[in-house]
């Protein structure tokens, strides 16, 4: 057996706020030195111990080291001291995550009494959870916490956070914890002892430095290959044009329906290459404002204009309602297009034919606010948030049909999030599934210019 386990027997037990504890690992073996830790304390205390394995490769790995430290788990699985049980699956909505972490807790208590075992103890392993990590963790807590004070017997929850799967936000989160656990120095100890923290800290240094030259590698290439791409798709689109105004002669019926799938094919090509262009420079940290003043009535009507052949194709109609008393705005005339052009897209993209989209514009409370309404597909409350994050599209459970066909990347809403933010104002979604969405966004009109 390790030697760093033995030294403290009672590591988990003695840590603050006990009831549900976290500990950070870095590998297979640092998560099987933890398991094997935390449940050779519970067993050796009298409690009942569920624990809950990953995987079999990791089972397989505590069974030994079980062996090693003296425990005979043949003996505990036996005397039902101890219950080895599969990973739970991972639960999308917190309403059901919350349910099955109390039926378990619920379940162990029972077993607690039944066995008359000192206390309960478990683990679980948030492998996976990513971004989802601190609702999910919150759910738990709260969960362990009702069950616990419920009832009289000692609770605790270990839960094993992976390393490599921990944002930069993530681990600065978790440092403001009390009862989590990290090792340093070949020892575990609480992330709240200053040393830890400033470990930590140099880890998560290191990695930010590792990710940063890794993106600036990524940005750079995507730019290059981005700019190197569009010379050639622009004379593929131009050429498509000529062919179709019949510039080289008259095209036959079905001569014309090809040229045409070119290309629409290659504006949407184009699109694409724009927008990884456009993200590639907001993650390249350019962050510059140009301020102009701009007609919004005038340039609403441009970008309808440029997709009014996009609407027409699909029998859409495109209605403009500007308020008559909106004066000009200070903005970035460039970026407030893009925020358009990709608002409307994105809502004559998913408006199924002879739909609906709907463009208003007026002040409201000092602001300027934009509506891009649509009679399309709709966005269920679940991905109201979801849909403004980068490479994600409403998916099926919002009514999303695979198969019809609205392809993109994804990026077009994340591209104007951003933008409209730069400028100092907000954007979200009102919307129901099958009813349509509207898009609102919203900027100052106190000319105040953000650099």
């Amino acid at each position: 057996m390790r030697k760093n386990i033995v030294e403290n027997p009672r590591l988990f037990s003695n840590s603050p706020q006990s009831s549900q504890i976290s500990a950070i690992y870095k590998d297979i073996e640092e998560l099987t030195e933890l398991l094997v830790a935390y449940f050779k304390e519970g067993i050796e205390g009298g409690e009942y111990c569920l624990w809950i394995s990953p995987d079999k490769l990791t089972a397989d790995s505590v069974k030994h080291e079980f062996e090693k430290a003296g425990l005979c788990v043949e003996h505990s699985l036996a005397s039902s001291q101890l219950d080895i049980l599969p990973e739970h699956p991972f639960l999308e909505d917190l309403t059901l995550f919350a349910s099955a972490v109390k039926e378990l807790t619920k379940n162990g208590y029972k077993k607690t009494l039944s066995g008359g075992f000192s206390g309960f103890r478990t683990n679980f392993d948030f492998k996976g959870y990513g971004d989802l990590l601190k609702p999910y963790l919150e759910t738990c807590e709260k969960a362990v916490k009702t069950a616990a004070f419920e009832n009289n017997k000692r609770l605790t929850l270990l839960c094993t956070l992976p390393l490599e799967e921990l944002s930069g936000k993530s681990l600065l989160e978790i440092m403001e914890e009390n009862n989590v656990f990290a090792k340093r120095k070949g020892k575990w100890k609480l992330l709240n002892e200053p040393e830890g923290k400033i470990e930590l800290e140099d880890i998560f240094l290191k990695a930010g430095k590792d990710i940063e030259a890794t993106n600036w590698t990524k940005n750079g290439l995507i730019m290059n290959m981005s700019h190197e791409l569009r010379t050639p798709l622009n004379s593929v689109i131009g050429f498509s044009d000529l062919l179709l105004e019949g510039a080289f002669g008259s095209l036959n019926t079905r001569q014309s329906k090809y040229v045409g799938n070119i290309l629409i094919s290659g504006k949407n090509l184009l699109e694409i290459i724009n927008n990884l262009l456009d993200i590639s420079k907001l993650e390249a940290g350019e962050r510059s404002l140009y301020y102009e003043n701009v007609d919004i009535a005038s340039l609403i009507g441009e970008v309808r204009m440029s997709l009014l052949s996009l609407a027409s194709n699909k029998k859409i109609s495109m209605e403009v309602k500007v308020d008559a008393s909106l004066e000009n705005i200070r903005a970035d005339r460039i970026k407030l297009r893009q925020i358009l052009y990709n608002l409307i897209n994105n809502a004559i993209k998913f408006t199924p034919e002879k739909g609906r989209v709907t463009v208003s514009a007026r002040k409201n409370e000092g602001m300027l606010e934009i509506k891009v309404s649509d009679s399309g597909i709709g966005v269920s409350k679940e991905d109201y948030e979801k849909i403004f994050m980068p490479f994600i599209q409403a998916d099926s459970s919002a009514g999303y049909d695979p198969s019809a066909g609205y392809g993109g990347t994804g990026l077009g809403l994340y591209i104007a999030k951003n933008y409209i933010e730069l400028h100092g104002g907000k954007i979200w979604v009102e919307s129901e599934v099958g009813k349509g969405s509207t898009f609102i966004f919203t900027l100052p009109l106190d000319k105040k210019e953000r650099i």
